[in-house]
């Protein structure tokens, strides 16, 4: 299959996530998925082989309500980080109904701080979108803030607690400077939740490091801010199976290096749709959810 057939695929056919759906790994993919409310782009290319140290997974609740996006940036690769995209599916299943993510924060930083017993660590973003309200949660461990560009506007701005119309929800942890700490470093740490309301139209990127530790020509590295300067330069209308490549051409153009490490970049547009309707099968499927009676785990491929 060409790489022209492969894209006209994923432009025909992206995946729709079933009912405790959890759909992602830490393999090479460029594809594009849907859940209520959002169409998301997912490409992530691993520096060495087929799977990497940047991990992507989106979870999809039995009633469609609710949706959940993990960006993580593990500090290694192969056969642990693997093994760690296992332990982590498992934390999403078991919150795949709740809306409050932050005991699913926890639940990822306990799993991480038993997985690096060597010291190693990881950055994530968690964000779950509640189709209802059209609010998306946002906790950050340590990780690139996510960048949001509104409907009919061209500047990307960052996602954090700054932000004008940020929704905060404070811990206890704050009081004592404990804020957003990476995974895996205090096992206790719990994590703030900001909010915010998606417009149709409205765009959200997540990424990992690499892409603001890109190099310009002189050697400096780009950070966020020239990070986000690239995207501005996007057409608005970039169709979301085509936004990672239009980025990609854009750094050859700039003569901006992308850093010698895993890149994973995810684009999510909130696409205006209503959320579902309470339905007999979806009753079922909480019931099956909670009665621990199955689930659904799809591993991305680009064929």
């Amino acid at each position: 299959m060409t790489s022209t057939e492969t894209q006209a695929r994923r432009v025909a056919s992206p995946h729709a996530l079933q009912c405790l759906e959890v759909w992602g790994g830490s393999n090479r993919a460029d594809r594009t998925a849907s859940v209520p409310g959002l169409d998301i782009s997912v490409h992530s290319d691993p520096i060495e082989g087929d799977r990497g140290g940047d991990l992507y997974l989106i979870s999809s609740c039995s009633s469609g309500w609710i949706s959940r996006i993990l960006v993580a940036d593990v500090s290694g690769h192969g056969r642990d980080v693997t093994d760690l995209s296992a332990e982590l599916r498992r934390a999403m299943h078991k919150s795949i109904n709740t809306v409050d993510q932050s005991k699913f924060a926890r639940r990822l930083n306990e799993a991480f701080d038993a997985f690096a017993s060597d010291g190693r660590f990881a950055t994530a973003l968690l964000m779950t979108y509640f189709a209802p309200s059209r609010h998306l949660i946002i906790v950050n461990a340590g990780h690139p803030p996510p960048l949001r560009m509104k409907r009919g506007e061209r500047c990307w701005a960052p996602m954090d607690r700054s932000s004008d119309d940020a929704i905060t929800e404070t811990s206890s942890e704050l009081r004592v400077g404990l804020m957003n700490l990476p995974l895996g470093v205090i096992a206790s740490t719990q994590y703030e939740q900001i909010a915010f309301k998606l417009e149709p139209g409205d765009r959200v990127c997540a990424y990992t490091d690499a892409y603001v530790e890109a190099t310009d020509n002189e050697g400096k590295q780009i950070g966020t801010s020239g990070f986000r300067e690239l995207l501005e330069q996007c057409p608005s209308d970039t169709p979301t199976n085509t936004f990672s490549q239009v980025v990609a051409d854009l750094y050859d153009r700039n003569r901006v290096s992308v850093a010698d490490d895993d890149r994973t970049l995810v684009l999510m547009e909130n696409n205006g749709s209503e959320s579902p309707k309470v339905t007999v099968p979806m009753v079922h499927n909480w019931l099956k959810h909670n009665f621990g009676l199955g689930h659904t785990d799809t591993i991305p491929s680009e064929e």
